[in-house]
């Protein structure tokens, strides 16, 4: 088979996955039955795109940015009760309690709690760069405000700070946090 012949069953793959989240979309159902059905184990993603190299590529496409952005749009919605219908589960993740104290505030900063952060956190694609780094989230860089790409810091002298200003993690500086906050 020809590459421009593997190019658009790629491209009619896609738009298959997308018609299928479209159409469940406008069933107005609650973000986590949008998820398992479009992008979960099971989901119609992981049906046309069983081959592991083949759902990678299918995550950078056009199509999953805006099934992601259909997964942001329910997640935002209040949805009387909050019953999704599926039973949930609990994990335990240690870390560092510099990220922990990062995370608390990032999650103040957006008044929300630290289980609906992680959670938006989770949700984001991780993509590689052509240079090995990794990427969250399926949308261009430049298109977000805040971008989670960090950018390479030039060697420099530490900046100073006002004395009454704590010292704190790069997470959670002001002038690198907006590189890691979450889009949600």
């Amino acid at each position: 088979m020809n590459e421009t012949m593997v190019q658009q069953d790629f491209a009619t793959n896609c738009q298959k996955v997308l018609q299928v989240a479209k159409e469940l979309y406008q069933g107005n159902p609650d973000w986590v039955t949008f998820f398992r059905e479009v992008l979960g184990v099971n989901g119609a993603a992981r049906n046309v795109f069983p081959n592991q190299n083949d759902y990678v590529a299918f995550e950078k496409s056009p199509q999953h940015s805006e099934i992601q952005q259909m997964v942001m749009n329910l997640r935002h919605r209040k949805i009387p009760g909050g019953n999704h219908n599926e039973a949930t589960r609990v994990i335990t993740v240690r870390l560092p309690e510099s990220l922990h104290e990062a995370l608390k505030a990032e999650a103040n900063d957006h008044k929300t709690s630290m289980n609906k952060l992680c959670i938006s956190k989770l949700l984001q694609v991780l993509m590689d760069e052509p240079d090995g780094a990794v990427r969250r989230n399926s949308q261009p860089a430049a298109s977000r405000p805040d971008s989670m790409v960090p950018t390479p810091a030039a060697p420099s002298q530490p900046a100073s700070r006002p004395v009454s200003q704590p010292m704190s993690s790069p997470l959670s500086s002001n002038t690198d946090a907006n590189r890691f906050r979450s889009q949600f």
